[in-house]
């Protein structure tokens, strides 16, 4: 059914060439509701798309430029953005990115063929994948279009990419798709399907190309395919496959053969590639993807570079958004659209998720920048689509509506712009209008632009009696405008008739002036023109004459260059003295380092009423008498320095030297407060106050509360309530008033408490929370530790009191009662007044709230009790008032704690006499 063929010639030149400018593609159409139009090679924002559409799509207008319809390939809307007639239910699949392309039929303004590409087949309605054509068809009854044919299958190719280009010799349109061979499943991708059409239609029946296996696999059928603008290049981005592949390309004989592969991403980092496009030459080529971490990458390849470190050049990489396709434009920029990707999770494994719109796209301003460290001046979001949003696809035209151009440089006023075209077809005539009144009928003019800006400029082509329109902006780049004879004059101080000139300071006199401006400077002007004998010191030229003669030349950042003469002299002038300026010493808004801020444009004021100066004096500062002379370092409107001495420079209107003077600028000595940030009100203080000193050096004090109120104004203050305060203080010095706010705090003191006290093992362990350091004593007297924890050993049985006290004794002490449970073992009730009572120890009514002590002979009779009361005087010894003899002796106690816990005591002990 099909004719496969490597090579088909064809050698005719039909009489029904179609003519096409750059118009056809004016107006852009894609993502949501989103659109561009290019007129007079500018850009404007359109906001009235009707497509929403995620990735593919195509528009076309008319030779004149205006909007025909447009298609994401499912859907056509006409010019009025309206759902054309019968145009719903076409067969491309909006989500690829080449989804459908709109192809005019050659020598017939009323038909047009809608390519729509389908990679998936489906049940409703019962659709194959493959390729697939609608038609266009406008009339007079129909003059908003109809489509005519919707969907028709020519051929199986499963594959999401479509391009098309226009061939001049045969005057018919060939439109290439790529994808397999047959419908077998273990079918590859690898044949070219080139279609063709000329004046009564579309040929249904392919031209197929097979690649071989040995030169390329292609893994993937997504991935952007497009031709370059001069016909002989493919690119096609394998999006599986992580890598771009190029072909070479003939239109006329259908020839491809495979030239080269391009790693897109990086080694162990494969990039998924999306966009391809070719700059207007068709010497560069750029493409897009995204890694596996969801990082959007775009790049740009050096076709015909033989060094292969020019040749993959990163221009951007974002992690905030991603690149989609590329799509040049009839100005010769590149747009790029761009989108985010929704990172894959376990929560959206295996779906296919739409990527999210975002407002902007990007721009590649110079394409054609060959510079292997360049970024073709690209800008990310350049592009402000107002309401709308990009999302994948940008429109998908003809590659041969864009090859058409203008070449020339950008130049400066006064130099000769060599201008020609590019054009796939011939040349039988050109009208050139050049954008400034002037116009040429040469095929290849060179015109001189006497004013800078921007111009639009216009070539209207004719062939075999059909014209068609390109255009193009030139910047015309201004030279300096510095007037001959000009005139720098220099204060003489010391009447000698010789002064340092800074000669740059003729930059003043430049009318156009920029600070990028480059100046250099030359004793004649044949030195001026042979760039000899330059100037060296030119920021400290002493004058050899009264009346000097110098030259300089100024160059631009575009390279724009004058050579003018001009001329230096000095004129006698006194020394001025004006009179001091004062600043506080915390003007610059830091205390005690000496340093105050000066207002110098007050002072400029000043210096003129002073002196009686003209309003169109001019006045700078400087730091030494060289600078002044040479308006050198000149110092900002605020100065910040210590007390010293500044110079000013007087100049005329016109940058004159007329006068140079000098004043102290004194900074005031520093005011002192002596308050500190925080004040403590210790319970020890004799009255519960803080007492507080302004400083007698002060004039005027003003004590605040923490609303703002004045409660003093005396030099010292007393303050017992805790809060915030204030002290402002004034000081008066060399007629100026300076004042000095100083905020503190006054707190009551911290409360502590106990965090933890144990008693076990003979140690009493104490841990305090609180916000000082702290010292213990368990007997009242002796204090130890220096901190909030410490801990007491080989404590003796018996009750305590733990008293924690702040080493500042600025805290209320606290304390507590603990004890050990103990019993001696013996005691010798002799009335000697040592050890003549037995009893437990560490037993107190407070910390136990019962207590049942008995006391046994060896045989067990009870000779005695006691209750937390009796227990503390202790047993004497005796039974019903007899001594008992001296032996071993037995004991039960039961003791319940302060928290009921019950405790059982039992033992023996030893009575002596």
């Amino acid at each position: 059914m099909f004719q496969r063929k490597t090579i088909l010639t064809v050698a005719l030149l039909l009489w029904s060439f179609l003519c096409f400018s750059q118009m056809e593609t004016r107006n852009w159409y894609f993502g949501q509701n989103a659109g561009v139009s290019f007129r007079d090679a500018r850009l404007t924002v359109l906001n009235n798309g009707a497509m929403d559409t995620p990735a593919g799509c195509s528009s076309i207008s008319d030779r004149n430029g205006n909007l025909l319809f447009y298609t994401n390939g499912h859907t056509v809307w006409n010019r009025n953005h309206e759902i054309m007639e019968n145009g719903e239910g076409l067969a491309g699949e909006i989500e690829n990115i080449q989804s459908t392309i709109i192809v005019p039929v050659p020598g017939d303004d009323n038909r047009y063929y809608i390519f729509c590409t389908k990679t998936n087949g489906t049940i409703t309605p019962l659709l194959n994948s493959g390729f697939y054509y609608g038609q266009v068809q406008f009339s007079n009854q129909n003059p908003l279009g109809e489509v005519t044919t919707r969907l028709s299958r020519i051929s199986n190719a499963n594959s999401g990419r479509v391009s098309a280009i226009h061939d001049i010799q045969s005057d018919t349109m060939k439109v290439l798709t790529f994808g397999k061979l047959n419908d077998d499943p273990g079918s590859k991708n690898d044949t070219f399907y080139i279609f063709t059409i000329d004046n009564t239609g579309l040929n249904r029946f392919p031209e197929t190309i097979t690649i071989p296996e040995s030169d390329v696999q292609i893994l993937s059928d997504q991935g952007a395919m497009k031709i370059s603008p001069d016909g002989k290049k493919i690119a096609l981005a394998d999006t599986g496959g992580d890598n771009i592949h190029v072909f070479n390309f003939n239109a006329n004989t259908s020839e491809i053969n495979y030239d080269l592969g391009i790693k897109a991403g990086l080694l162990f980092d494969p990039l998924y590639s999306y966009g391809v496009e070719f700059s207007q030459d068709s010497q560069i080529l750029y493409f897009t993807g995204v890694n596996f971490g969801n990082i959007g990458f775009l790049y740009k390849y050096l076709i015909y570079d033989n060094n292969p470190i020019n040749e993959k050049i990163p221009l951007d990489v974002s992690s905030s958004h991603n690149y989609g396709d590329l799509q040049l434009a009839s100005n010769g920029k590149i747009y790029v659209a761009t989108y985010q990707k929704i990172p894959w999770d376990i929560s959206n494994f295996g779906q296919n998720l739409p990527p999210n719109p975002i407002s902007s796209i990007g721009v590649i301003n110079d394409p054609e920048d060959k510079n292997g460290d360049g970024n073709s001046e690209y800008q990310a979001l350049a592009i402000d689509l107002s309401s709308n949003a990009s999302l994948q696809g940008l429109p998908n035209f003809v590659v041969s509506f864009l090859r058409n151009r203008i070449i020339t440089e950008d130049k400066c006023v006064d130099e000769f712009f060599d201008f020609t075209t590019d054009s796939y077809i011939p040349v039988d005539s050109i009208f050139w209008d050049f954008g400034d009144g002037n116009t040429s009928t040469e095929i290849s003019p060179t015109h001189q632009y006497i004013t800078s800006g921007n111009f639009l400029v216009n070539a209207t082509i004719t062939y075999r009696n059909t014209p068609y329109r390109i255009q193009k902006i030139v910047e015309v780049f201004p030279k300096p405008i510095l007037n001959p004879n000009e005139v720098l004059s220099q204060c003489d101080t010391d009447f000698d008739g010789v002064s340092l000139f800074n000669l740059e300071n003729i930059g003043d006199r430049v009318l156009n002036k920029n600070r990028d401006f480059e100046y250099s400077f030359y004793r004649t002007s044949n030195d001026a023109l042979t760039e000899t004998n330059i100037i060296s010191n030119a920021e400290n030229y002493e004058n050899t004459l009264p009346l000097e003669e110098l030259f300089v030349k100024i160059v631009t950042p575009k390279g724009c260059s004058i050579i003018r003469n001009f001329f230096i002299e000095t004129s006698n002038s006194n020394l001025f003295s004006a009179e001091s300026i004062y600043t506080c010493e915390d003007s610059d808004n830091l205390t005690n380092n000496e340093i105050g801020r000066f207002d110098l444009l007050i002072k400029a004021t000043d210096i003129k009423a002073e002196f009686g100066l003209p309003n169109t004096s001019k006045i700078t500062f400087h730091t030494s008498f060289e600078d002044a002379q040479t308006k050198l370092n000149t110092l900002s409107n605020f100065h910040n320095t210590s007390s010293t001495t500044l110079w000013f420079r007087i100049e005329t209107e016109n940058n004159n030297c007329a006068g140079i003077g000098s004043f102290p600028a004194i900074v005031n000595t520093n005011i002192s407060a002596e308050i500190e940030d925080l004040y403590t009100i210790c319970y020890s203080t004799y009255d519960g106050a803080i007492f507080l000193d302004g400083n007698a050096v002060n004039d005027v004090w003003e004590w605040r509360d923490g609303s703002g109120a004045i409660i003093s104004n005396d030099r010292n203050v007393r303050l017992s309530e805790a809060g915030n305060y204030s002290l402002t203080i004034y000081k008066t010095e060399n007629g100026l008033t300076c004042s000095l706010t100083k905020n503190f705090e006054i707190r009551l003191p911290n409360v502590m408490s106990f965090r933890e006290v144990t008693t076990e093992n003979n140690q009493i362990s104490i841990s305090i929370q609180g916000f000082s350091d702290y010292e213990f004593s368990i007997d009242g007297e002796t204090y130890f530790g220096s901190g909030d924890e410490y801990t007491f050993s080989n404590v003796e049985a018996g009750v305590y009191t733990v008293t924690v006290r702040d080493i500042n004794d600025c805290e209320i002490p606290i304390e507590t009662v603990v004890g050990f449970i103990g019993y001696p073992k013996f005691f010798t009730p002799n009335g000697d007044g040592i050890n003549d009572y037995w009893k437990i120890k560490g037993v107190s009514p407070e910390l136990y709230n019962f207590g049942e002590i008995h006391i046994y002979d060896r045989y067990g009779k009870s000779l005695f009790f006691m209750d937390l009361k009796t227990n503390l005087e202790g047993w004497d010894g005796t039974f019903n008032g007899q001594l008992l003899v001296a032996n071993d002796y037995w004991f039960r106690a039961v003791l319940t704690d302060n928290e009921n816990n019950t405790i059982v005591k039992t033992g023996h002990f030893t009575l002596k006499r």
